[in-house]
């Protein structure tokens, strides 16, 4: 003891350093446990002998942070692991597994091979390792909407101050095969069949395809008449539009349609898509289309022999 307090007085400062040094790599330690560890623990996953896993960080995933509402531990547990897996596939360089777990929709719409899905979501996204974290957004029935914000693994770069951070909107889809994803803000594809007969003109919305921004009706249109029509011919302002069940209005993006995609001719069903400035929420229940520029001469009216002779159609859902 004697010893000890003798080179105490005459090394105090190499003393402190080194007391310094070691309570820095202890709060250092601490705080890697806190970002890493603690959504481990939280979501009772198993890191051992699995380097992979500690790429995927979850937060709080079982309670919307839009709505409030919250979902029962063993659903959030089979939902979020979806999204652990995925996120894992695509750290590991599984991109074909990831690919696989995309639903068919999501493929047909966003990324219809494997090449699409690397170039324009993996290699813009998981070019280094990742960690994330999730937010849930909306539960809706068999669809699990979650913000996802994947950031740099710091414990695999030991980058701690890294700011390369990506974000996205990814839904876990409950299908007949078990557990699929929509990616890059798609949410899911709702089937309608609902049809109105007007005129002899039959509309039919056979789906809707919902995104984060936008929606996107899938329409067939049945011309029983004797000349063509027009669905609208563009030269106003909500002529084409949903409403929900509050009467708020969502306008269609018509300027994305050419004119012949709008044209019926007679005898003949043609199909399109209409974009609509609905975004997604559940909440607000659709109840409709409203259809105010369907023009029954078209022809004539375009080549100018006469006045545009224009009806209204609703739709309802």
């Amino acid at each position: 003891m004697h010893r000890f307090l003798r080179w105490y007085n005459q090394n105090r400062e190499i003393f402190f350093i080194g007391l310094a040094m070691i309570v820095f790599i202890f709060i250092i330690i601490q705080v890697l446990n806190a970002i890493v560890g603690r959504p481990n623990e939280e979501t009772g996953y198993n890191t051992e002998g699995n380097s992979s896993t500690n790429s995927t960080t979850i937060s709080e995933p079982s309670t919307s942070v839009i709505t409030g509402e919250t979902m029962s531990e063993e659903e959030t547990t089979s939902i979020t692991n979806t999204i652990k897996q995925f996120v894992e596939y695509c750290n590991n360089g599984e991109i074909e597994n990831a690919y696989n777990m995309l639903t068919d929709e999501c493929k047909t719409l966003i990324y219809p091979t494997i090449e699409s899905f690397t170039q324009n979501y993996y290699q813009r996204i998981f070019y280094i390792n990742r960690m994330y974290s999730l937010e849930n957004w909306y539960d809706d029935g068999s669809l699990y909407t979650y913000y996802i914000k994947y950031t740099e693994d710091v414990l695999a770069s030991g980058n701690l101050n890294s700011e390369d951070n990506k974000g996205d909107y990814i839904t876990v889809v409950e299908t007949e095969n078990g557990y699929r994803l929509n990616i890059s803000s798609y949410v899911g594809r709702e089937m309608m069949n609902d049809k109105v007969n007007s005129d002899n003109i039959v509309i039919t919305v056979n789906w809707l395809d919902m995104y984060m921004d936008y929606t996107i009706a899938n329409l067939s249109v049945t011309n029983n008449r004797e000349s063509d029509i027009s669905l609208d011919t563009k030269d106003g302002n909500y002529t084409m539009y949903m409403y929900d069940t509050n009467n708020v209005k969502y306008n269609s993006f018509l300027h994305e349609n050419s004119e012949e995609q709008l044209r019926v001719r007679n005898g003949l069903t043609n199909t399109i898509n209409i974009k609509f400035n609905k975004m997604y929420n559940p909440e607000r229940e659709l109840r409709g289309v409203i259809f105010s520029n369907v023009v029954l001469n078209y022809e004539d009216y375009i080549s100018g022999t006469s006045e545009k002779n224009s009806i209204t159609i609703k739709l309802e859902f």
